[in-house]
C-alpha cells in the first residue's frame, strides 16, 4: 500500500468515526468515540506531514489569498506553493470543505483546490487539473 493510499484509507475511516461521535448520545461512547478520532487524527496529521512535503516540494512564499466555496470567501495566507499544490493559514480551517478555489489575487490566477490535511491553523493541498 503506498503512502497516498494508506493516507485515504485513514481519512475515510476518521471520517467514519467522526460521523458516529457526532451522533452518538451516550456520554461514554461520546467520549470513548473521541479518543479515537484524536487517535486517527494525529496518526493522518503525521502521514500527510510526509505526503506534504513530497507533494508540495515546499517553495515558500508569504502571498494573501482567498478561499471560495459556497458564494463565501474566507482570507489566508499562502506560505508554499507549487505547481502542484500549496500549504496556507486560515484562522478556522475547520470550517474549510474538502474541495474549494483558491484565489491568488496578486497573481491574478485562481486554482481548484482538493485539502490534503488540515491542522490548528493550517492547510495543504492539492491543485486538480481541468
Amino acid at each position: 500500500m503506498t503512502g497516498s493510499e494508506a493516507w485515504k484509507e485513514r481519512w475515510t475511516e476518521l471520517a467514519r468515526y467522526r460521523a458516529m461521535e457526532q451522533e452518538t448520545t451516550d456520554p461514554l461512547a461520546a467520549s470513548l468515540l473521541h479518543g479515537i478520532v484524536s487517535d486517527l487524527e494525529s496518526d493522518l496529521n503525521h502521514l500527510a506531514d510526509v505526503e506534504a512535503q513530497v507533494i508540495l516540494m515546499r517553495d515558500y512564499a508569504l502571498e494573501p489569498g482567498l478561499i471560495e466555496f459556497h458564494e463565501r470567501s474566507v482570507s489566508c495566507l499562502v506560505r508554499s506553493i507549487s505547481e502542484h499544490g500549496a500549504a496556507f493559514d486560515v484562522i478556522r480551517p475547520r470550517e474549510i470543505p474538502d474541495s474549494f478555489t483558491l484565489v491568488l489575487p496578486l497573481e491574478g490566477v485562481s486554482h481548484r483546490c482538493r485539502l490534503v490535511w488540515r491542522s490548528e491553523m493550517e492547510i495543504g493541498v492539492t491543485f486538480q487539473r481541468n
